[in-house]
């Protein structure tokens, strides 16, 4: 409950927020970048912290507040004419959702058997599915009833099933604690930058870092400005943009539930550089095709990219990194993850200017590119 609490919010938001920025507060295309990037460049800041903590009850007390304020935070956007209030808000909830993430993630990779673990993390993230599924649901049906600025309201409810979560496992967790997998992460005291220098030489984090944020980034651009390329080009109407977002997701949770018969056929790193060629090819397809049925098509394959790989990548490094290691290589991984969303809109709002939306799927599918050839050259150079 608590992934798909977070989720939910998040993926209420994902729709909407773009037009919300650019039709509401009439800010240029620019800002609404900057919206969208604040938010996750503060989850990425958050998490360098957040790599070094070790669990137990004081982590759960910890994520009940967390959840608190990024409950509270949505519900406040439609009450703020303020840019700078909007960009402190979103700061605000992102350095919960960065404390959110890591430890729902964390918890359930060190929880899990190592025999079960790839099938544990595979069904974790396939579980986040159902939230990703219904905020752009709820979206859909919440935009012609109640209009862009109140379906925020829905994002601060979703939201606050997490609290009733955190605040139930709190009151289990003692008995997590007793099959708790890796005991010795707590007294292991290995120097910190011993460990980052040991994950960053580390084959299979270096391929999921390096595919999971070449995909983000592109994620990030499909947040930021897809929204609005749909709407003034494409002429979806809000509705429609929401439903856009439920396909894509719709797409990704298939992928997902399918990533454990994926796995058994082809190597986890085989299935990395084929995602990000796939999400490199799809990227440019967006900037091309301007039919609407086409261009929703594309956009759902994406989903299904990234429905193959962010549990691949949880995958490999499950598989690769030492478990003393494990709790600061997910830090890690999901801050990737966090810094790609939030500069995507950074490095391509100028291009976005100046040429024209469309453009920034152009930049984000070269950086895709470059990142495949770069996978390729690893797996090239695999020490055996």
């Amino acid at each position: 409950m608590i992934g798909f609490s977070y989720i939910a919010s998040s993926s209420v938001i994902a729709p909407i927020l773009a037009i919300y920025v650019k039709d509401v507060t009439n800010a240029p295309v620019e800002v609404v970048g900057l919206v969208t990037a604040v938010f996750f460049i503060a989850s990425a800041l958050a998490k360098i912290f957040l790599g070094v903590f070790v669990g137990g009850k004081k982590t759960i007390s910890f994520l009940l507040f967390a959840f608190v304020i990024f409950s509270i935070c949505p519900a406040l956007y439609p009450l703020t004419d303020s840019i700078l209030l909007l960009f402190f808000l979103r700061a605000l909830q992102g350095f919960a959702y960065a404390f959110i993430g890591t430890a729902s993630l964390i918890l359930a990779a060190l929880t899990i058997s190592s025999v079960e673990r790839d099938k544990g993390v595979g069904t974790y993230t396939a579980s986040l599915s159902l939230g990703l599924l219904a905020g752009p649901a709820i979206t859909t049906f919440s935009i012609p009833l109640f209009g862009v600025s109140n379906t925020f309201y829905f994002a601060g409810l979703m939201g606050f099933i997490g609290i009733f979560a955190a605040f139930f496992l709190g009151r289990k967790f003692s008995s997590i604690e007793k099959n708790w997998q890796i005991i010795d992460v707590a007294v292991n005291r290995e120097a910190l930058r011993s460990k980052v220098s040991g994950i960053a030489r580390n084959e299979g984090f270096g391929t999921a870092f390096i595919g999971t944020f070449s995909f983000f980034i592109l994620f990030g651009v499909i947040l930021a400005y897809a929204p609005l390329y749909a709407k003034e080009t494409l002429h979806f109407s809000d509705e429609s943009i929401s439903m856009l977002f439920l396909a894509y997701y719709i797409a990704t949770t298939v992928a997902r539930l399918s990533v454990g018969r994926i796995v058994g056929k082809r190597s986890k790193s085989t299935l990395m550089i084929l995602s990000t060629v796939f999400a490199a090819l799809f990227s440019f397809a967006l900037a091309i095709f301007t039919d609407n049925f086409v261009f929703a098509g594309i956009f759902a394959l994406v989903g299904a990219i990234q429905g193959v790989i962010f549990p691949v990548g949880s995958m490999l490094i499950a598989e690769y990194i030492q478990p003393s290691r494990n709790i600061l290589a997910n830090s890690l991984y999901m801050m990737g993850i966090d810094v790609g969303q939030g500069i995507a809109p950074l490095i391509t709002a100028g291009v976005a200017i100046q040429y024209g939306l469309e453009y920034s799927f152009m930049v984000s599918a070269v950086i895709s590119v470059a990142a495949a050839l770069l996978l390729i050259w690893l797996n090239m150079h695999k020490r055996p």
